[in-house]
């Protein structure tokens, strides 16, 4: 059904993109479910171990969602957790060197979805696209009744 309700295109569009995620995930055996690609790309970008709360923080996830995750995949062998010598309740987390394909592979279906979503757009009006919803996202996260 066509509608011309922007928030249920945006809806289609995730929806459309969570499904082609999984399905890739799922072909290529990846470890890692959808909901928890975020720490894969939060851990692979810092340059040093994050801090357990930086993680909740960045990710905007509850204290015991996240210690449950982290315990996952450090069984599965693709974290380290690292408890600090001043601290000891303080935790470092990073993501193990062979934790690394999974981001690789992560980008790769990332920049395919793009790839098909923004085929026939061209390069100066997704430039704008791009500027726009990052205009979205500022209005949101500044709008305090949200």
């Amino acid at each position: 059904m066509e509608t011309s309700c922007l928030l249920s295109k945006i809806n289609e569009i995730n929806a459309i993109s969570v499904s082609f995620i999984k399905s890739k995930i799922r072909t290529m055996n990846l470890p890692v479910m959808v909901n928890h690609i975020p720490l894969f790309y939060i851990l692979s970008t810092a340059d040093q171990p994050m801090y357990f709360t930086e993680i909740m923080a960045a990710w905007g996830i509850s204290k015991s969602s996240l210690s449950d995750i982290l315990i996952k995949y450090e069984n599965m062998g693709l974290i380290d957790k690292t408890y600090c010598k001043e601290d000891k309740r303080s935790i470092y987390i990073s993501l193990k060197p062979e934790a690394m394909y999974i981001v690789e592979a992560l980008k790769n279906i990332e920049m395919t979805f793009l790839d098909k979503m923004l085929k026939t757009i061209e390069a100066e009006e997704i430039e704008k696209l791009t500027r726009q919803l990052d205009q979205v996202l500022i209005n949101l996260k500044s709008d305090k009744s949200l």
